[in-house]
């Protein structure tokens, strides 16, 4: 039996059905290691622009701890949002095999990675990285120069998709090394109870207004620049199109501006706000197609949870799953930025009812490949893989 040592950030709903999957098996024992309690309690999500306590249980079902965050600031969005001096120590008492890091964006997992390379302990990295934002030419000189010697003493990376495997060959893990151990959300939790969740659906756009039979493109996720929440807005507006609606489930700072723009178009355009997990199901069964236009995404969670729903996926070229998930076969793919790209396909994708139903079957057959289960046994083979060389 391999026993893994896992540090993550704080606790986050996609991750919790992953850990419960990986605590019931047999052959593997972990523990998790978070470095911050957002989500638990009641925080403010600056992305969100509100406060937020996620409802689904984050902590049940997996052996965890908390290790106190020393950062005068703690959060994800600086280096020193988590300074955690315990943390390796506490990993060291339960006496890991592989220590698996989910990122390298704050001090105490480079400190964690540092003192496991000192102590022979090997390590997997999971990030959500890839190669396709063009960055600031600094930016880029400062990765060429800092990471391959990183990377390079790694006992492996965990990629979460086509892209992210890119990323970590580019900048030198061996290929050889590089495990995929796809990003995936709880199927089942999209799928259990379908009947009852399109009833919801229903209410839902009672609710907002919208009539049984009207045509919706929803969008979730945070109202922040990166999303190109605007390019939906204007490609939903330059067209009329009688008895369709964009429903827009997520909030965030942009969220006046995006109010005021969707008036001064005339849009019928419905701003939702935040929806906590349970009602997501419900909130993406209320659509017939689904939106993602980012600017910038590394993967983009809310396409694999929309694709569980049986929706068809328009979606960015720099929306990282669309490698893995989206295809002719289920959806539309478009240039980031261009609203004239995206405008020709929200009229493909409304105008023909038949390409919708089609496609959305296709989402539900490609989603089922990519589950919980699959994450899970892929962080099992790269820990067994990195340990047999330790």
């Amino acid at each position: 039996m391999v026993r893994i040592a896992i540090l993550a950030t704080h606790p986050i709903q996609y991750q919790a059905p992953l850990y419960r999957a990986l605590a019931a098996r047999e052959d593997v024992a972990i523990k998790l290691f978070f470095c911050w309690d957002f989500g638990v309690k009641e925080t403010r999500d600056p992305g969100f622009g509100k406060t937020i306590r996620w409802d689904v249980p984050l902590l049940e079902g997996y052996d965890h701890e908390f290790v106190p965050n020393v950062s005068k600031r703690p959060g994800t969005d600086h280096f020193f949002g988590l300074v955690n001096p315990g943390a390796f120590s506490r990993m060291s008492a339960f006496r890991p095999d592989v220590i698996i890091v989910h990122g390298y964006a704050h001090a105490t997992e480079h400190d964690v990675m540092l003192r496991a390379r000192q102590k022979g302990i090997p390590v997997l990295l999971r990030g959500e990285s890839n190669l396709l934002a063009e960055r600031p030419a600094h930016i880029s000189l400062a990765k060429r120069l800092a990471l391959p010697p990183i990377f390079r003493r790694l006992g492996g990376a965990l990629a979460i998709g086509t892209l992210s495997a890119h990323y970590f060959e580019h900048y030198g893990v061996p290929k050889e090394r590089v495990f995929i151990a796809p990003y995936t959300v709880d199927n089942s939790f999209f799928q259990s109870q379908t009947g009852s969740v399109r009833e919801e659906a229903r209410a839902f756009r009672k609710e907002l207004g919208i009539p049984e039979d009207d045509l919706v493109v929803n969008y979730a996720a945070k109202l922040i620049p990166v999303k190109g929440c605007a390019d939906l807005i204007r490609a939903f507006a330059a067209r009329p199109r009688p008895n369709a609606h964009l429903v827009l489930i997520g909030d965030g700072p942009l969220r006046g501006e995006l109010e005021s723009l969707a008036r001064s178009l005339s849009a019928r355009v419905h701003f939702v706000g935040f929806v906590n997990q349970k009602r997501m199901p419900a909130a993406y069964a209320l659509g017939d197609v689904f939106a993602l236009p980012s600017r910038f995404e590394p993967w983009g969670l809310a396409v694999n949870e929309a694709m569980n729903l049986g929706l068809p996926i328009i979606a960015s070229d720099q929306v990282g799953a669309v490698p893995d998930l989206v295809g002719p076969d289920n959806g539309w793919v478009f240039p980031a930025g261009s609203v004239p790209a995206l405008t020709r396909v929200l009229d493909e994708a409304l105008a023909h009812p038949d390409a919708r139903v089609s496609r959305g079957k296709a989402s539900l057959r490609r989603i089922a490949a990519w589950d919980i289960p699959h994450t899970a046994e892929g962080f099992v083979r790269a820990a067994r893989a990195v340990w047999s060389r330790s």
